[in-house]
């Protein structure tokens, strides 16, 4: 390994942009990240350390446990998270100080119970009401605590307190920025290309994985490669969850200039936004996975044998030029853009060799069956046909984003984007100003919950027996959260994180006494390991409160000197926590409570929407291709639109369903914590949703289908001739069944009918206290059981189309191959009447209304098995008829 190697691999790995073409696994394992993590937090301890005894801010050793505790707080995984949330504190927290100064020179002081009650109330619900976001607002309130909790307990404060306190913020969010672009940063823009890139290379794996299955002659096989892909696709979707939030992370960095310094060797291979790479492995994903649904519902009879005989060699070397593809692109050393090209061109000429083979394949079939005499089922005929659709989509998406456009400046980028800001849609005076009920209800939770936690403060004998009550106060103010379950989940983490600060305190104090050097030395490994554990999802904040509780434990008591020995100090903030969580859960629970099962329905209802207007939108290119005006809703006017405004209309749909689906399955767990019992028959059947989560998805990617089909039938018909027309014409009918746009017209209709009963129910079970104060509702419909029959009704429905479509499609077979016979007993050659035997753009449509049969199949399918579960799941949750024992 050269110097240049070695140099280029520690540049990689300490700027946490990985090459997946390298051998060492440190450089790209997750170990080596959460490492690098632990030690930015360790740094950060350390430095606001040295400034808090190193410098003359020594002198108020009273607040400096609040430099510590900023800078734990403020550091978050990525550089771009950690500036987003600091600068979102600074705009908070900034404002309130303005406030407070104001009312302090006015005459709040010590021992002004009322006055000081009165501004702490009106302050949080100002803070409250104004951010959004759930950490933001917990700092803000800590400000607002720690202002007021001192101010009323101690005399003699300067005028200018509430800055110093601002100073002591400021110090510890800005040691928190520093160390996270100094000490290995890891910018959210490099995340989300190591995202992708981990994404692309998996997906490529499991592309590999699944034709391997595709081409086994026997079930079992097959089952085997599958559960391996299935595997994959767990670790890709795992991997994928965070990149819509590391979109909005990147925001604040500046991205297109990190790419272009990073990226220079390959951006003459590929040279995409983070937000189009994001629309790439989405849809990479999308296309591979319906080709494993296909897979796992192929029949392997003899015609599939006979058939990926034929496409055995020509798949697999297709597989292999699609890997070398991208492997170009993972690459860590410089590839040639005409070598590039190269590889580019043996990918098109293999799908182009794959589509002749197939034609070739086809045609002996049709020779076979009208020699033999056989019956062709319409299923092994169309979900072949849809394999090979998948497969050119995959080979086109890939040939899109490699097409750089090198006259494109970073100048003319900076003006495409300002063009589309200017025309995203921003809001009016009149919305600013009107206020929003369910945000002033929170709002005004958050305000009692922080007055009820005053008491402890102000009371003089719990002020005594608490140590002034102020931790009791700061543990209300820091475990609220937006939803019942996620703040009994930040009550746990909390509780947890202070038994083991607190005991590694005590230890610290018996170790090391009151050196403060000793005490340093001893928290440095403590902080090192639970900054570790805090990457991990299942730790998280009880990672973080068990790295400061030890800090505040042993050097926030050193100011106080032997008041009270070190063990009282551990057991109190013990006590202090069990209380203020104690308090906590009673006040999450009776004041406006918003149960997250509330906000999971909610989720739910929404995705189903978004799902109906995909289906709105399909009927919508349908129509435009096929012209046909008998659908009165539209989604999308293509005649004002071009090609590439639907494609990104599409994209942003499908951009929009993942981000849904995400935090539906985060709020899955939420929501098992909570009381269920208290609004169910059962208890919360969690696996049924997260069940009926992979049912949207198979759902909604089947739509994501039919859309990508019709583009490209549409494409095709454009190119030389109007091909659809010819086929139309063709064979009376035989080839495009005039009943398709009816069938495809009732299915829609259908699945709206459907949509709409599906989002009622989920409406109907909401809890009541969701209804009363998110939706101003006092009426109450309850589901009775003729609802649930017209539930039942509408899923036969389901099942008598799914059998339509199914006779439908074998009786267009049937007819097909009777024309074919005809024409063959009339002395016609093959070539002259089966019309995509030397027409590649005919051939292509052909595919594609096969695959588009066999889409709208699969939807009806998956609609059927969505609606069983969505009426099981509201069995178990309205009826006592599966009670347990």
């Amino acid at each position: 390994m050269t110097i240049s190697t070695i140099f280029h691999n520690i540049y990689h790995f300490y700027f946490n942009y990985h090459q997946y073409d390298m051998n060492s696994i440190i450089s790209t394992s997750i170990f080596s990240r959460r490492i690098q993590f632990a030690v930015r937090m360790t740094v950060s301890f350390l430095v606001g350390g040295f400034l808090a005894y190193g410098t003359p801010l020594k002198d108020h050793l009273e607040l400096q446990y609040l430099i510590f505790l900023m800078s734990m707080l403020s550091i978050q995984e990525t550089f771009g998270m950690t500036l987003f949330v600091s600068y979102q504190m600074l705009t908070a927290i900034t404002p309130i100080s303005i406030f407070l100064y104001i009312v302090q020179r006015i005459g709040l002081g010590y021992k002004d119970y009322l006055v000081g009650e009165l501004i702490l109330l009106i302050s949080s619900l100002f803070v409250s009401y104004k951010c959004s976001q759930v950490l933001t607002r917990k700092i803000a309130l800590l400000f607002i605590v720690v202002f007021f909790s001192t101010i009323i307990n101690q005399d003699n404060l300067p005028s200018t307190f509430v800055f110093i306190l601002l100073e002591r913020f400021v110090i510890g969010m800005a040691v928190s920025v520093i160390v996270s672009l100094l000490v290995f940063p890891l910018f959210a823009t490099f995340d989300i290309e190591n995202r992708v890139k981990y994404c692309l290379k998996n997906l490529q794996q499991m592309q590999t994985i699944i034709i391997k299955a595709f081409l086994c002659e026997d079930q079992m096989s097959a089952q085997v490669s599958l559960a391996q892909a299935s595997t994959i696709e767990q670790m890709i979707r795992t991997t994928m969850n965070l990149i819509t939030t590391r979109l909005v992370e990147a925001t604040v960095e500046p991205s297109r200039c990190l790419q272009r310094i990073f990226n220079r060797r390959h951006r003459h291979l590929i040279d995409l936004t983070i937000q189009e790479q994001e629309d790439f492995i989405t849809s990479l994903m999308f296309h591979t996975s319906s080709l494993q649904l296909m897979v796992k519902h192929c029949r392997f009879n003899e015609y599939h044998t006979h058939y990926t005989r034929e496409l055995r060699a020509t798949l697999l070397h297709l597989d292999l030029c699609q890997t070398t593809v991208i492997s170009s692109l993972l690459s860590s050393s410089a590839i040639n853009r005409d070598e590039f090209n190269g590889r580019l061109a043996n990918l098109q000429q293999a799908m182009d060799t794959l589509r002749e083979v197939s034609i070739k394949a086809r045609l002996h079939q049709v020779e076979h069956v009208l020699e033999s005499g056989l019956i062709i089922r319409s299923e092994d005929f169309l979900s072949h046909a849809f394999f090979l659709f998948q497969i050119a989509a995959i080979v086109r998406i890939l040939m899109r984003v490699t097409t750089v456009d090198e006259n494109r400046s970073f100048f003319q980028e900076i003006k495409d984007r300002r063009k589309k800001k200017q025309k995203k849609k921003r809001r009016t005076l009149l919305e600013w100003v009107k206020p929003q009920w369910p945000q002033f209800l929170s709002a005004f939770k958050s305000m009692v919950i922080i007055g009820v936690g005053s008491i402890f403060v102000m009371v003089p004998r719990l002020a005594k027996v608490f140590e002034n009550g102020q931790w009791i106060f700061i543990a209300l103010c820091m475990t609220q959260g937006d939803t019942v379950g996620g703040a009994l989940t930040t009550m746990k983490m909390r509780l947890i994180g202070t038994l083991f600060g607190a005991m590694w305190a005590y230890i610290t104090y018996l170790a090391v006494s009151d050196n403060v050097y000793h005490t340093f030395g001893m928290l440095v490994p403590w902080i090192l390991f639970f900054g570790y554990l805090k990457s991990l999802p299942q730790w998280g904040y009880a990672a973080t409160v068990a790295c400061f509780t030890p800090v505040i434990i042993t050097l926030g008591r050193i100011p106080y000197g032997d008041t009270l020995p070190a063990g009282n100090y551990a057991l109190l903030r013990i006590e202090e926590n069990l209380v203020g969580i104690a308090v906590a859960i009673v006040l999450t629970i009776i004041i406006f409570p918003v149960f997250a099962i509330d906000v999971l329905k909610n989720n739910i209802e929404t995705t189903l929407q978004l799902c109906r207007q995909c289906v709105n939108t399909m009927h919508a290119i349908y129509d435009k291709l096929f012209q046909n005006e008998q659908l009165d809703v539209t989604t999308v006017t293509i005649e004002k639109q071009t090609d590439q405004e639907i494609i990104s209309f599409i994209d942003a749909q499908r951009s929009r369903f993942h981000q849904l689906i995400s935090g539906q399955r985060a709020l899955i767990g939420n929501t098992s914590l909570e009381p269920s019992f208290w609004w169910f028959k059962n208890s919360f059947a969690s696996d049924r949703y997260s069940t009926l989560a992979e049912q949207q998805t198979d759902m909604f990617r089947m739509l994501h289908n039919i859309d990508a089909i019709l583009l490209r039938i549409y494409e095709c018909s454009n190119t030389s001739e109007n091909h659809i027309k010819t086929l139309q014409l063709y064979a009376d009918g035989d080839f495009l069944p005039i009943g398709l746009h009816n069938e495809l017209r009732n299915l829609s209709r259908q699945l709206s009918d459907c949509i709409d009963l599906w989002s009622s129910y989920f409406t109907l079970t909401q809890t009541r206290f969701f209804r009363i104060f998110r939706n101003c509702s006092f009426t109450h419909t309850k589901l009775n059981e003729s609802d649930l029959l017209k539930h039942k009704q509408c899923l036969v429905e389901l099942h008598q189309t799914v059998y339509r479509l199914q006779n439908q499609h074998q009786e267009s077979v049937n007819r097909l191959f009777d024309h074919y016979h005809d024409c063959l007993t009339q002395g016609e050659s093959l070539s002259d009447f089966v019309p995509y035997a030397d027409n590649n753009n005919v051939y292509i449509i052909f595919i594609g209304i096969a695959a588009l049969y066999y889409s709208t199949t699969q939807l009806a399918r998956n609609a059927l098995a969505l609606g069983t579960n969505i009426h099981t799941i509201f069995e178990l949750e309205t009826t006592s008829l599966y009670r347990t024992f």
